[in-house]
């Protein structure tokens, strides 16, 4: 797999620090309820599963090590990875996913959300895989992928384990450019919002980008 370009997360900005003070003092119990993660009190943080990966995220030294082995590693995770894991265990609800796919436009308020500097981050994933439908599964595979008999190709992924994630992929030919396409659970409106899942596309879009080629 590809080294990621990362980012250090925020932490000064006043959004990221109250997320950390909320969680540090959330009840354990409710929390793993809401969202399936597993508290682990030697720590005083939780595990959880994220694109098939296992992570600890420890409210109050604001950090998330990834599991690798008999490890912990800590790297400088991107913002919008810290973002999306601390909302994912502030806010999801208990809602199981309902495995009904549909588009942004399905979400409540998304028609309009979703355009301009907050439309669906896809372009350069079009222009990575848009000749190439087997790299782009391959890619897919790499983060836990599942077909899915969409387009010329097509996979879910879990990125939480109440939030699973659609990418289709149209390939380019003689009279199309190619095209991407995401897909919703259609209870995500139950564990994130529009800014959230804006979040939440962007940071996977760019973990399927850094398997290019693999």
């Amino acid at each position: 797999m590809n080294t990621p370009k990362k980012t250090k997360p925020k932490d000064e900005q006043k959004t990221h620090a109250e997320y950390w003070k909320k969680l540090a003092k959330a009840e354990p119990g409710e929390v793993c309820r809401r969202t399936e993660a597993a508290y682990l009190p030697d720590r005083e943080g939780y595990s959880l599963i994220i694109l098939n990966q296992k992570y600890i995220i420890i409210p109050k030294e604001q950090k998330i090590l990834c599991v690798r082995e008999d490890s912990c590693v800590e790297e400088d995770w991107r913002d919008n990875f810290f973002l999306m894991a601390l909302l994912y265990l502030l806010e999801a609800k208990g809602d199981e996913p309902t495995r009904t796919w549909i588009s942004e436009k399905d979400l409540k308020g998304g028609s309009t959300f979703f355009r301009g500097p907050h439309a669906l981050p896809v372009k350069d994933l079009e222009k990575a895989f848009g000749k190439d439908p087997e790299a782009f599964g391959q890619a897919g595979r790499h983060l836990g992928g599942l077909e899915l008999l969409f387009g010329d190709k097509a996979f879910a992924l879990t990125v939480f384990p109440k939030v699973p994630l659609g990418y289709v992929l149209w390939k380019e030919d003689d009279e199309f450019p190619p095209r991407i396409t995401v897909m919703f659970d259609s209870a995500i409106q139950r564990h994130f919002s529009l800014d959230g899942v804006w979040c939440l596309v962007d940071e996977v879009s760019k973990r399927l980008l850094e398997n290019v080629g693999e």
